[in-house]
């Protein structure tokens, strides 16, 4: 028997399958489907992103009939959720972190009568970060019919779920991804759900991350489950990624780079603010009970197709010509300073050394001010799609002055996943679930001003 994690991201779908002797078997993967246009409409279309997870899913479980999948556990980006009527169908799309309908008036905030210094403090998320909040002003506002049909607001994980069996849940490291749940509390927030216009009954009960569910039969069979097969909850992404690369008994730092980079580790809710205050962090839930995620965010997916948009140079090619010592270039860390660099005349190749340059003095200030309350901070591992360039690893080790740590899997979130699993099905502490799925350093990049070097060498164990 085997396990599948289906990792929902922004903008790719993978399906990682672990046999229950801890092998990892395979990795699938398709492209996210989406809707988007040069105005900065950016969804997701719920019913495509569910067949696109039920085409993944049977597909896998066809190409390894030996060892039939009895249990389904999920990580999925945060942010969008998409309103659905009673009887299940979608009434929308899903709006995408980078949608920029939600933030392209003025009104959104404004109207909420609560102190953007508390809501900051409640929820953990800076007020002017990308969030499900605004995104269901922009509903009341814009499209208040669907917001008066809507039933439930669901994440693309929790859309698919509910396709799949009788799952009406969110996990509670994907609620705090909203700006509508209390991390004191660990619930939603009536006050904020209503200053939104929500009705409470439309936010979906919360449940821990392992919660566990029967597949429907009909389902089974559709996907080519092992009968009686599970479906566990599962939990953000960020979350996952977290789990799958540090483990859940230690608090060291992980650079999780995709769509966005982070970096984040998980600690006290005191620790979390701490740190957050000092740097441009958030704060989430962290997938397993009384921890806390505190990371940075960086649009990184946005800026790099803005510095690659109209050129015939490929992102692999520019990146292959980075220099791995920092040369003290600077490009700010947004599109406007993206935009006006390139319109300046730089080439794109000193574009990119800048922006990465400079994006990484985020990185920088977070982990000197997680080291200063005395919590590991070195190595430090990096997973996701940008973990695999030796000439950014080094310049990103050089910048950080810390040293850089490859895992044997790259895919931190689904790794992530299947230790959920693991946990929820077989009843695994989260240590016994981490030596199960095992992820064991590849390479360490130490901080350097002279020449790439990437070994292997004398590394000692996390």
């Amino acid at each position: 028997m085997s396990v599948l994690a289906v990792d929902i991201g922004s903008s790719r779908v993978k399906a990682l399958l672990g046999a229950w002797d801890g092998r990892v078997r395979a990795l699938r993967s398709s492209a996210t489907p989406r809707q988007s246009d040069e105005a900065g409409e950016w969804s997701y279309p719920v019913e495509d992103v569910a067949r696109t997870v039920e085409e993944l899913i049977a597909a896998t479980a066809a190409a390894h009939p030996d060892e039939p999948v009895d249990t389904l556990v999920f990580s999925c980006l945060g942010t969008a959720m998409a309103p659905i009527a009673r009887g299940g169908q979608p009434l929308g799309p899903a709006l995408a972190p980078f949608d920029r309908r939600p933030r392209a008036e003025p009104w959104p905030l404004d109207g909420l009568r609560l102190d953007r210094a508390e809501l900051a403090r409640r929820t953990g998320s800076d007020p002017a970060a990308p969030s499900f909040l605004l995104h269901a002003l922009w509903w009341g506002s814009q499209h208040p019919e669907v917001l008066e049909r809507t039933h439930r607001f669901r994440s693309l994980r929790g859309f698919v779920a509910a396709r799949l069996g009788d799952v009406d849940a969110e996990d509670r490291s994907w609620a705090s991804r909203t700006m509508l749940f209390d991390l004191a509390d660990g619930e939603w927030s009536a006050d904020i759900v209503a200053a939104a216009g929500l009705r409470p009954e439309q936010l979906p009960p919360l449940a821990l991350s392992t919660a566990t569910f029967a597949v429907d039969d009909a389902a089974v069979a559709r996907l080519g489950l092992a009968p009686g097969a599970l479906l566990v909850l599962g939990a953000m992404d960020n979350g996952c990624a977290l789990f799958g690369a540090a483990g859940a008994d230690r608090s060291g730092l992980v650079n999780i780079v995709g769509t966005f980079e982070h970096l984040a580790g998980a600690t006290s809710l005191d620790a979390a603010r701490d740190v957050a205050a000092q740097t441009d962090a958030l704060i989430h839930a962290y997938l397993l009970e009384d921890q806390f995620i505190t990371l940075t965010r960086l649009p990184l997916g946005e800026l790099l197709a803005r510095v690659t948009e109209g050129s015939d140079a490929e992102l692999g090619a520019l990146l292959d010509g980075l220099s791995p010592i920092p040369t003290g270039s600077a490009v700010e860390p947004t599109p406007a300073a993206v935009d006006a660099a390139l319109q300046a005349g730089r080439s794109r190749q000193e574009v990119l050394q800048g922006l990465l340059e400079s994006s990484a003095a985020l990185l920088v200030a977070f982990a000197d001010a997680w080291a200063a309350r005395g919590l590991p901070h070195d190595p430090i591992a990096v997973v996701g799609g940008g973990a695999d360039h030796a000439k950014v690893l080094q310049l990103k080790a050089a910048l950080l002055q810390r040293s850089l740590v490859t895992l044997a899997s790259a895919e931190g979130a689904g790794l992530g996943a299947l230790r959920l699993a693991a946990m929820a099905v077989k009843g695994a502490t989260p240590a016994d679930a981490c030596r199960l799925f095992d992820n064991p350093m590849a390479h360490t990049i130490e901080p350097s001003t002279t020449a790439p070097a990437v070994h292997s060498e004398g590394v000692s164990a996390w």
